[in-house]
């Protein structure tokens, strides 16, 4: 009995850890274009922002299109490869439903934040097995948040290593708010401080449920 109630609080930890790196704001993972900027390499509409898999792709570059909402109002957009995080893309207007999109903060109960499109264009595929790509918006406050993680694997994309990235170097890499050398950690860490907090919680609860019933 004590093995399974183990392995119950376990899980419970692990999912707690699993959702915290999507705990702020929301995200409406639209859509995954190619190098050409209108072929599909996901489903249209509905991915899942924690980890939608592409598969092996052929593309050297790739687009992603959607809407976030979050509590704080938002500067711009980007992508993450590692510790590695480059912004550059504004927020998206002229898509036909910007006014539509402005209110999903409101529903979100983000009284003062904000709702917008993203269209993150140019994101250069690197070579690799299960490459781990994120989505990430920058907030006023000045801190980012990962709003998608993609993961694919590719033989023809550039070298993980550094090796011809220059497109992914180009402009000078914001990270979270910090430098290049000393990144500030994401706003995500707060939001797995507190899940690891609630994770503890639960535990101590169930062991007090488990000594009443002793």
């Amino acid at each position: 009995m004590k093995k399974i109630i183990s392995a119950a609080l376990l899980i419970i930890f692990a999912a707690a850890l699993t959702l915290s790196a999507f705990a702020v704001g929301h995200t409406s993972a639209d859509q995954v274009f190619g190098s050409d900027g209108t072929t599909d390499l996901a489903a249209v509409g509905n991915n899942d922002v924690s980890g939608t898999a592409l598969g092996t792709i052929t593309d050297d570059k790739i687009t992603l299109w959607g809407w976030y909402a979050d509590e704080q109002k938002i500067t711009e957009f980007g992508y993450r490869y590692g510790d590695k995080t480059t912004f550059g893309s504004p927020k998206y207007t002229g898509g036909g439903d910007d006014a539509v999109i402005a209110e999903q903060a409101g529903k979100f109960g983000y009284a003062n934040g904000e709702s917008v499109r993203f269209r993150i264009e140019n994101i250069p595929v690197m070579k690799g097995e299960n490459v781990e790509l994120y989505a990430v918006a920058k907030l006023a406050d000045g801190s980012s948040v990962d709003i998608w993680k993609l993961t694919y694997t590719s033989e023809n994309g550039m070298d993980t290593s550094g090796t011809d990235s220059s497109a992914a170097t180009d402009t000078a890499p914001e990270t979270t708010g910090g430098t290049t050398a000393n990144p500030v950690n994401p706003k995500t860490s707060d939001a797995s401080v507190i899940s690891i907090a609630a994770a503890a919680c639960l535990a101590i609860g169930a062991i007090a449920i488990i000594k009443k019933i002793k």
